[in-house]
């Protein structure tokens, strides 16, 4: 589904530059759970922009089924609401003057007329606020209103109003408490498995990466040192840097039953 051959992004400021990611080539496969892993500035999140459209790549190419997301440093959607995200902070990623019914409908502007009408109606509304775990009478309430938790969900229901095929999702529950994280897991999880979604799994926690993921790109210093199966390198990494961030791994269990995550 996405294919990243030799993406670099440099930051220049004045005769100084830094590199943040690459070169990197890394391809993520349509109905998987890609895990991306790293310290904090290791260069994940920036990658992840460049799959969105909000950082544009110094170098190299990104293509999206085959089309180029980037052209002449223009991001060119494959088809409007198709790529979609979820941020790591519910309370800064939404915004605190709108109603919650708004904020989720919102991404549907982007989309032509017969759509957006199709995909905003108010029973497919009810539907998707009851699909992430919330009411009808939130829909008129502000963000303010919400637990961490709640607002990840609502965050999570503007990503999928549109009907997409891929998300990026970034550290999408380090800001929330390790009881309601697995909540968040869990729905994800399932929601990936009833829509068939295609996910760039964000995280630093490689816990709730070996729970969630098929396959890890390890990520250090905007190189990814190592990738493969999530069995192969939590078993038997390969790079110093993998083995030290599974030096201090927690682990996230999944109970027989599958009905949620328990952090240990």
């Amino acid at each position: 589904m996405i294919e990243i051959k030799q993406i670099e992004k440099i930051y220049v400021n004045g005769k100084q530059s830094t590199k943040a990611v690459g070169p990197v080539d890394l391809s993520i496969r349509e109905g998987e759970i890609l895990g991306l892993v790293g310290e904090s500035g290791s260069g994940k999140s920036t990658l992840g922009k460049m799959l969105i459209g909000l950082e544009p790549p110094t170098s190299g190419t990104i293509t999206y089924k085959g089309n180029p997301l980037w052209i002449k440093k223009k991001f060119k959607r494959y088809r409007p609401g198709e790529i979609q995200s979820v941020f790591q902070d519910p309370q800064s990623s939404l915004d605190p003057r709108m109603r919650i019914k708004d904020i989720i409908l919102e991404p549907l502007l982007g989309l032509p007329r017969g759509e957006r009408k199709e995909k905003g109606n108010s029973e497919r509304l009810k539907q998707l606020i009851h699909r992430v775990g919330l009411q009808e009478e939130h829909l008129s309430r502000l963000p303010h209103e919400f637990s961490g938790g709640q607002r990840q969900r609502i965050a999570i229901a503007r990503a999928l109003v549109t009907e997409p095929a891929f998300l990026v999702l970034d550290e999408p529950t380090s800001a929330l408490d390790v009881s309601i994280q697995a909540q968040i897991l869990n729905l994800l999880k399932e929601l990936q498995m009833e829509k068939q979604l295609t996910y760039l799994f964000i995280s630093h926690n490689m816990s709730v990466i070996r729970y969630m993921c098929e396959r890890v790109a390890v990520m250090y210093k905007g190189d990814i040192v190592e990738i493969g199966t999530t069995k192969d390198i939590f078993e038997n990494p390969q790079h110093p840097y993998s083995k030290k961030l599974l030096s201090s791994v927690l682990s996230v269990t999944d109970q027989e039953n599958g009905s949620h995550a328990e952090a240990l």
